[in-house]
């Protein structure tokens, strides 16, 4: 869900909408409502829209966030605390030893400890990039783990649906796929390592790998801000696919959907005052 920060006046100044892929439209924001932003560019005289989804963060000409993306909350998410290098719009390179970020974003800074006794805050619109050292990679590994486990339990179900006899009883069944998912654990009787569970022995392994691999060699651990001061865009996209946001925007959307009709706006609204 996008988050919208706004002081009142911000309609009345020149925004930069900045997409994904680092793509910058320079406009007039009208209005935004739940899946548009609606916008008139500076060279055009023409109302123009772009779905709230395909939008990285927007900022003002006065240097206020007027709206970021998951994405974008996510991105800042994991750089916090870790070290590595800041290259600022001027062509500065900063190393430095810790970076956290402050939960205004309506004028958003950042603090940088370059050592233990120099420490400095900087304003994100004056920040190109930041690059973390391989840290960022603990991510990569979770997302293996995940992907495996995921396609393991898939599997197994999937097994125990095409093995399944409708003339057995339902326990016995699903203990004879049990002991395939155990390793050897002589104390309680289980004498030899399950098949099933020999292969995601292997799995894991070349998933973390490879998740790894995927996000060194697409410089995961480089985070871009603002291209509006380059003719080129970001050096990769900076949308971060999560299921689970993605399930929950798609629920959202459809309630909203729901809710803009006549009866469904009735009896979502009694179900919110229920609720809450």
């Amino acid at each position: 869900m996008a988050i919208i920060w706004s002081n009142g006046n911000d309609y009345d100044v020149k925004h930069t909408i900045i997409k994904h892929k680092g793509e910058s439209i320079e406009c007039f924001i009208d209005s935004m409502g739940y899946e548009f932003l609606y916008f008139t560019s500076v060279d055009s005289v023409d109302r123009d829209s772009i779905k709230i989804k395909e939008i990285y963060y927007t900022f003002s000409d006065l240097n206020r966030v007027f709206h970021y993306s998951w994405s974008f909350k996510e991105n800042l998410k994991r750089v916090e605390n870790r070290s590595g290098y800041l290259y600022t719009i001027h062509g500065d390179t900063i190393a430095f030893k810790d970076i956290a970020f402050y939960s205004d974003m309506i004028t958003p800074e950042i603090f940088l400890k370059k050592n233990q006794d120099n420490s400095a805050f900087l304003s994100m619109f004056d920040i190109e990039k930041i690059e973390t050292d391989y840290s960022i990679m603990s991510y990569s590994v979770k997302r293996g783990f995940l992907l495996s486990f995921y396609t393991f339990i898939g599997m197994t179900l999937f097994e125990i649906y095409g093995d399944w006899d409708k003339e057995k009883r339902l326990i016995p069944q699903f203990w004879s796929e049990f002991d395939d998912l155990m390793p050897m654990i002589s104390v309680i009787g289980l004498r030899e390592t399950g098949v099933t569970y020999q292969s995601l022995t292997s799995l894991i392994p070349i998933t973390v790998l490879a998740s790894m691999a995927y996000d060194i060699l697409m410089d995961k651990n480089k985070f871009y801000f603002n291209p509006v001061y380059k003719e080129n865009n970001f050096g990769r996209n900076m949308y971060v696919f999560n299921l689970k946001n993605i399930l929950n925007n798609q629920t959202k959307g459809i309630l909203y959907k729901i809710e803009s009709t006549k009866y469904g706006g009735k009896s979502i609204g009694w179900l919110r005052k229920k609720i809450n």
